[in-house]
């Protein structure tokens, strides 16, 4: 592995955190949107509306710089200069190598990013059906509770899911390969 390969699987990683956190952001905005929208005063609505897109625009311009044009960034920063062009490996007294592909490490990326938001997530989503269920027992009027944050918790579940499910999908799709096209490293 080059230097500037690894250097380029990390930037990726980075970015697929940071699709995590627009994943994440995503429901904040769209509660906060409806909270104020429910308001009579249109500043809040506007003021929280143009914050909200210009945070969500700036994630997806690093998502897509630092997914999709690793190789210019490396460039522009020269990440890859002062290292032997050598290959990189991690090797032990035994004179055992290991080499990781760059799929591997996409892979386990996404797994952990998948795993992580299934553990923040199912146990919010089941926090939010108790507390349904116990408005609707207490005698609270349960056409007033608000079930987003539940549908909300549901859909990060399913986006987790299928970020798991899905890796190999994802990894030709941020790699740009064609699917069952094996990398060479």
């Amino acid at each position: 592995m080059t230097p500037r390969n690894l250097f380029n699987i990390i930037l990726k990683i980075f970015g697929l955190f940071f699709l995590r956190e627009i994943i994440n952001t995503i429901p904040r905005t769209i509660s906060n949107f409806l909270i104020y929208f429910n308001t009579l005063d249109i500043g809040p609505i506007i003021a929280t509306t143009v914050v909200s897109i210009v945070i969500l625009a700036f994630y997806f311009f690093l998502v897509i710089q630092l997914i999709f044009k690793t190789n210019k960034l490396i460039d522009i920063l020269k990440l890859d200069q002062g290292f032997d062009e050598h290959e990189l490996s991690f090797e032990q007294k035994t004179e055992f190598q290991v080499a990781l592909s760059r799929s591997f490490v996409l892979t386990t990326a996404l797994i952990v990013i998948g795993g992580v938001i299934l553990a923040d997530e199912i146990p919010d989503f089941c926090r939010y059906i108790y507390l349904y269920f116990d408005q609707k027992n207490v005698g609270y009027n349960p056409s007033k509770t608000d079930m987003s944050p539940m549908f909300f918790a549901g859909a990060k579940i399913i986006i987790g899911l299928l970020i798991l499910g899905e890796r190999n999908r994802i990894i030709d799709f941020i790699e740009g390969q064609k699917p069952g096209h094996e990398e060479q490293t």
